[in-house]
C-alpha cells in the first residue's frame, strides 16, 4: 500500500514540478519588456526551488516509511533521482538560458554561470543525507525488531555448561 501511495505522490510531484519549470522557461521566451522578464522569471523560478524543495521533503519521508514497512529503499533513491533530474533541469537548462538572457540584454557583465556548479554540490549533498537517512532507518528498524536467531546459532558462551550447573 505504501509503494503505491509513494508512486502516486510521485507522479503528482513530477507533473507540478514540470509545469512549475515551464512557467520561467515561457517568460524566457516572452517577447515583453527585458525587465519584466527577469522580474517574472524571478518569481517563478523561486516558486519552483521552493516546491522543488518541499515535494523532495515529503517524497523522502513517504520513502522512509516505504523503507521501515517493507525493507526496501528503492523509494529512497527515486527520490534523489527525482531530486537530481530536476536540480539538473534548474541549474543546467534553465538557468543557462536565463544567464544567456541576462548576456544578450546587457544586465550582467559576468563571463560564466556557477548555476551548474551549485546544482553538482546539492546533488551531491542529497545524495549523502539519502545515504545516510536509509543507513539510520535501517539501523533503528534492526534495532526496534531485533532478528530472532534459533537457539543452534547462538554463540556458545550463551549455552550453559552441565559442567558448571
Amino acid at each position: 500500500m505504501w509503494n503505491k501511495i509513494y508512486s502516486a505522490v510521485l507522479a503528482a510531484a513530477i507533473l507540478a514540478m514540470s509545469i512549475l519549470l515551464y512557467f520561467p522557461y515561457s517568460w524566457l521566451q516572452s517577447v515583453t519588456a527585458p525587465k519584466d522578464v527577469v522580474v517574472q522569471y524571478d518569481f517563478y523560478s523561486n516558486i519552483s526551488w521552493i516546491f522543488l524543495l518541499i515535494s523532495s521533503l515529503i517524497l523522502l519521508i513517504v520513502g522512509n516509511v516505504v523503507l521501515w514497512k517493507t525493507r526496501r529503499s528503492w523509494a529512497m533513491w527515486a527520490t534523489l533521482l527525482y531530486f537530481a533530474v530536476f536540480i539538473v533541469a534548474h541549474t543546467f537548462w534553465l538557468d543557462g538560458l536565463f544567464f544567456q538572457f541576462q548576456r544578450q540584454n546587457n544586465f550582467t557583465s559576468e563571463v560564466i554561470s556557477f548555476g551548474a556548479f551549485f546544482g553538482v554540490i546539492l546533488i551531491v549533498l542529497a545524495a549523502i543525507i539519502v545515504f545516510f537517512d536509509q543507513y539510520l532507518v535501517k539501523r533503528l528498524y534492526d534495532k526496534t525488531y531485533p532478528p530472532l536467531q534459533p537457539v543452534e546459532s547462538l554463540p556458545e558462551e550463551s549455552l550453559t555448561d552441565e559442567k558448571s550447573v
